[in-house]
This record gives structure tokens, sequence and C-alpha cells, in this order.
């Protein structure tokens, strides 16, 4: 198998690390490399078996635009969890990539979206054990803002924390929010449907209205506190 990858970025060095590890021959062509001598472009994927665009969604169209007469009838994937490509599979890492390339086992971890009837990710990353899981094309928006919403979203609150507890009590998040942050990912994976603790389970009413109005110091993550609220406790008021 010889994978060519499109884009030197976080997923392109991981994508293209891990198939190494696994025993494809991978490439990447780097951006300035694709803007340079088309024709040497040309000459690269025709040596593949898979071409793999792993380059921001809103490129992808103009990317398989381009070079779709050099690709012909090889198989071309992209790794974009919310967006269909026409000619194209999707194959999404349900993770969030650091800057430098994983480690294998950590890849080896990472559930696979694909589209259903694409080929098997262990087809083209040689035996890949990773968890491997089909969706209707149609489902994929779906798919991809629940992603959204359960790991930037919660991301974003974790940084607002982290800002307000750093600044207001001396407290060092990567340390002190590391742990309990790895504590709840713990209980989620015991209890994956039904890991939520704390005032909202237990309704308690009188420590929660002690925290919304501490948090009026915080407007921005009083809003938060508040929509949390509205879904996990939508009946707290009656």
């Amino acid at each position: 198998m010889r994978l060519l990858v499109f884009g030197a970025g976080r997923v392109g060095l991981s994508m293209a690390g891990y198939a190494r590890h696994l025993g494809v021959n991978a490439e990447i062509l780097r951006r300035s490399d694709a803007e340079g001598d088309p024709a040497i472009v040309r000459e690269r994927i025709a040596r593949a078996d898979v071409v793999a665009a792993a380059i921001p969604d809103d490129r992808i169209a103009a990317w398989r635009s381009q070079w779709k007469d050099a690709i012909g009838r090889r198989l071309a994937i992209h790794f974009s969890g919310a967006r269909n490509f026409e000619g194209m599979a999707s194959y999404h890492p349900l993770y969030s990539f650091p800057k430098e390339p994983l480690a294998s086992d950590v890849m080896a971890s990472i559930a696979i979206i694909r589209d259903r009837g694409a080929p098997p990710f262990a087809s083209i990353f040689s035996g890949a054990p990773n968890p491997d899981y089909e969706i209707e094309p149609e489902g994929r928006a779906l798919y991809h803002a629940i992603a959204v919403l359960s790991g930037n979203f919660a991301a974003h609150l974790w940084n607002e924390s982290a800002t307000v507890l750093a600044a207001r009590f001396g407290i060092e998040p990567a340390t002190a929010l590391g742990a309990y942050f790895s504590g709840l990912a713990d209980r989620f994976r015991e209890r994956p449907f039904d890991s939520l603790t704390g005032p909202v389970i237990r309704k308690d009413a009188a420590t929660i209205a002690a925290n919304l109005a501490a948090l009026d110091a915080e407007p921005r993550l009083k809003a938060l506190y508040e929509a949390f609220l509205e879904s996990a406790w939508p009946d707290r008021r009656r």
C-alpha cells in the first residue's frame, strides 16, 4: 500500500507517521510542494494507491477539482468530520491532535468515523486496530455537531474556567484542573450514559443558587452555567 498525504499539519503528520508504523509506504506533500511544480505533484500521485487530503475543510473541494484527473480511479480520502465531497470518502479521526505527531499506541486507540460503504480503515492503514464506525453521509453534519459540542465546547469551558481560577485564586490549571478533568473522563468511561455528578444530580438547589450568585462577577461563565442547568435540570424552577 502506498499512501500520499497532502498536508503536513496536525492530522497529516500523525496520520502519515501512524501509517509508516503499520508498514504503509506513506509520503507527505507539503503545501509549498503542492503549489510548486505540478508535474512533480502528478508524478507523486501516480506512485500512490491512495491519496489523502489532510487539509482544512474549506480547501478540500478546490483541491479535489485541481487534482481529480491526476488521481483518476485511485481512492481519494479526506479526514473532515463535517463535510461530504463528491468522489472522496471521509475517515474522520475523533481526536484533538497536538502539533507534534502522536505516538502509535495513542493513534491506535482513536475511533475512525468513515462513510458507510467506504473500505475499512484497516484496509488502508494496514491492519490498524482502531475502532472503526460507519455512518451515512447525511448523518455526518449531526455527528460532527455532537463532536464539536462535546469536545470544542468543553475545551472552551475549561479554558474560561482556567483563566478565572488562575487569576482569582492563583490555582495552576494544568495541574489542578488536569487531574480533575482526568477523573471526569474516567467516570465517563465507567458510565458513558450516566456519569454526571455534583449538585444537579443531588437536586441541591441551595448550592446551585450560591453558585449562580458567586458567578455574578463572571457573566460569561454564569451564562454557561445557566445553559447547563437549562439542559440538565429543565424543571428546576417548578
